[in-house]
Parts: structure tokens; C-alpha cells; sequence
């Protein structure tokens, strides 16, 4: 699990190129005029992605309308291996698109990955994993993007879904915080 390198593709590959700050991770690769420029690294965009996709509800079929492609190369899993296991074995727990029993979440969730008679399984877990990756990676690009076109346009708009994001965590709705800024 997170072993080898990960290709993702289409418009999913054209929006975390534009989250990252050093597109495919190559010496020198920063081109802020195609890029938000929001997370440093490809890994970074993949792992909030996994979170933003579950706390959304948001999952997305890979996307084949372009050759756009991106790489997360095994050596950016290896050095974060221990979050992505947490990440997959926490969507799987928390996943709601199946209606499966406590001990089914927790097996699918800590013991597929490693037993041999479960290697389709676990298959069918990880692209359910990627689906809520790709679908998060949807969800930032929109919330990070809309209406802006400056690199200070952008940083306001990551304050903005941030605190709003915090709020929301935090059991505070944006709309009652509003009403006591305004009441």
C-alpha cells in the first residue's frame, strides 16, 4: 500500500498541478503564472484531497477527457507512507457510500491490505480511497479558485475557506457568525 507511483489524470491531473507550488516535483518546476500555488508539494495536495473528498462527501470516476497527467512518485509516499495508511484506513472507516457492518468496516479498513485471499477487495477499497482523492482534489480546486486571478486574490480565498472550514469543524455555522458581525 503506497509503494509504487500513482498517475492521476485528466482535469483531477490539471487541478492538482494548479493547487501545487512545484509542478511533478522537477528542480526548478514553479511556474506561478499556471499556478495557485496553495501546497507545496503533489503528496500535499493528495493527502487533503483524501480529507476534503470524505468530509464532503465527494467522491469522482477518473476523469480520461485529457492526456493531462500527474505523477506522485513512490518516493513522496514512502516519505509521508505513514498519513496516507492513516488516511486510507480512516475514509474507510468513515466511508458513507456502502452500508457496511462495524466489523466489515473495521476489516476492510485494517486487515485487507495485508491478507492474501482479500487482494480484489482491497483493490476495489483503494479506488474507492482514490475516488474520494480525486473528488476532494474537485473540491479544493473550486473552493480555492473561485473568482480569483492573483496570487493575493488566491491567499485571501485560502484564509477565507480556511476560517470558514475551522467554523464548520468547530460546530459554527458561517452564516450565524455573519449575523452576530452584522446584529
Amino acid at each position: 500500500m503506497f509503494e509504487n507511483d500513482y498517475n492521476i489524470t485528466g482535469k483531477h491531473a490539471s487541478y492538482l498541478k494548479f493547487l501545487a507550488a512545484k509542478n511533478s516535483g522537477a528542480k526548478g518546476a514553479d511556474d506561478s503564472s499556471t499556478s495557485a500555488r496553495i501546497f507545496e508539494r503533489y503528496i500535499d495536495v493528495y493527502m487533503n484531497a483524501a480529507i476534503w473528498g470524505l468530509l464532503y462527501e465527494r467522491t469522482a470516476p477518473r476523469d480520461t477527457t485529457s492526456d493531462d497527467r500527474a505523477r506522485i512518485y513512490a518516493d513522496a509516499y514512502a516519505t509521508e507512507r505513514e498519513n496516507c495508511v492513516f488516511l486510507y484506513r480512516m475514509v474507510m472507516l468513515l466511508d458513507k457510500t456502502t452500508t457496511l457492518e462495524p466489523t466489515v468496516r473495521v476489516d476492510r479498513s485494517f486487515r485487507y491490505d495485508v491478507q492474501e485471499d482479500k487482494k480484489e477487495e482491497f483493490a476495489a477499497n483503494m479506488d474507492l480511497f482514490h475516488s474520494y482523492v480525486r473528488g476532494g482534489i474537485e473540491e479544493m480546486y473550486e473552493q480555492f479558485t473561485d473568482g480569483c486571478s492573483t496570487r493575493d486574490d488566491y491567499m485571501n480565498k485560502v484564509y477565507e475557506v480556511l476560517t470558514t472550514f475551522r467554523q464548520e469543524i468547530a460546530g459554527l455555522s458561517y452564516e450565524d457568525e455573519l449575523a452576530k458581525l452584522i446584529g
